[in-house]
């Protein structure tokens, strides 16, 4: 999973997050979530 690519709104850039979770969004799609390494912000990524 550490190959999954998010993007961070606050660095403003691509980075792969660490302690990625799979969830599920309020509508019922999966998502990914995961805390950037640089800055500590939360991200999301739609999808499976």
């Amino acid at each position: 999973m550490a190959d999954i690519m998010f993007y961070c709104v606050k660095c403003r850039a691509k980075r792969s997050g660490k302690n990625i979770q799979k969830v599920t969004m309020k509508n019922g799609k999966p998502a990914r979530k995961a805390t950037c390494e640089k800055c500590g912000t939360t991200m999301f990524r739609i999808g499976a």
